[in-house]
């Protein structure tokens, strides 16, 4: 992989590990609203040895050129970030033609037994960790659809979190 790969609201760049795992060799670009995070997020890409860039910005206002990217991995970010949608249009616009977006976040679950104790999930997020975990990540996605098209959509943790899957079309197939 040539192009290079957005970890949107990295935080502490706990990505980083896991693509260092799957001995990624692209380049990284680290990009959240915290100084500290983006902070931790570049020691720790620094530290792999991967060519990586760090930006401190809101992801709902990208300020990278559009089309410059061929990943982005968005992952426990979309209940996190103030402006969802937003930064799911910015995804679309700075995503390259047959690039990947892969967002990995909490949902609201379909099945039983993770269904009954959702609710009590619900505001013990919001207290805590800051996170709005009752968003529609999907109706969120579903908004960028004229540009990005599902290629698959897993989901774990009795489907309390689900990992989504999009690539950008070329100009030519875009609704």
């Amino acid at each position: 992989m040539d192009g290079w790969v957005l970890d949107a609201a990295c935080g502490t760049g706990s990505m980083i590990g896991q693509l260092e795992r799957v001995h990624f060799r692209g380049r990284l670009i680290v990009i959240d609203a915290s100084k500290k995070m983006v902070g931790k997020a570049w020691e720790r890409a620094r530290r792999t040895g991967l060519e990586a860039r760090a930006v401190l910005a809101d992801v709902s206002r990208l300020p990278l050129k559009t089309e410059a990217l061929q990943g982005i991995l968005c992952v426990f970010s979309i209940t996190t970030v103030s402006r969802p949608e937003e930064s799911v249009s910015e995804f679309g616009r700075t995503l390259s033609p047959g690039g990947r977006l892969i967002v990995l976040d909490s949902q609201r679950p379909r099945g039983t037994p993770a269904r009954l104790i959702y609710p009590l999930l619900v505001p013990i997020s919001r207290i805590f960790c800051h996170t709005h975990i009752d968003r529609d990540i999907e109706a969120i996605l579903e908004a960028g659809q004229r540009e990005l098209t599902r290629e698959g959509r897993t989901s774990f943790m009795g489907g309390m979190v689900g990992l989504h899957d999009y690539r950008k079309l070329p100009a030519n197939r875009r609704m």
